[in-house]
């Protein structure tokens, strides 16, 4: 396996046990761009933490199914079936595709597709 494959891996165990912040600490880089479909994009990495942890504390009954992982020129595509409860949003059951782009073994340029 090489080395983008396997940090994909370790993304996507972290993922699957809702340890978001431990995923951003270990792989994502300090001027981390993500953004949730078309929506305003969060830039940097402490901006991202504090969206995350809000996040976080706002779920239950929560599961992460991951069904395909495509990996290529340091892009990531992980699709995701989650389902979970959110305070605000209500019941969420959904399939996402994240998309990463990586540079130099951490997330640089991330993506959320989902609706």
């Amino acid at each position: 396996m090489d080395k983008l494959a396997s940090l994909v891996e370790r993304l996507n165990a972290l993922i699957v046990e809702f340890k978001f912040v431990e995923a951003l600490d270990e792989l994502y880089d300090e001027s981390i761009v993500s953004c949730e479909n078309e929506g305003t994009p969060i830039v940097g990495l402490e901006n991202y933490r504090y969206a995350a942890k809000k996040y976080l504390d706002n779920i239950s009954n929560s599961s992460a199914s991951l069904k395909n992982v495509i990996v290529s020129d340091n892009m990531s595509v992980c699709e995701w079936h989650y389902k979970f409860d959110h305070k605000e949003w209500g019941h969420w059951d959904r399939v996402q595709l994240s998309v990463q782009r990586w540079k130099n073994g951490k997330i640089v340029h991330e993506r959320h597709h989902y609706n």
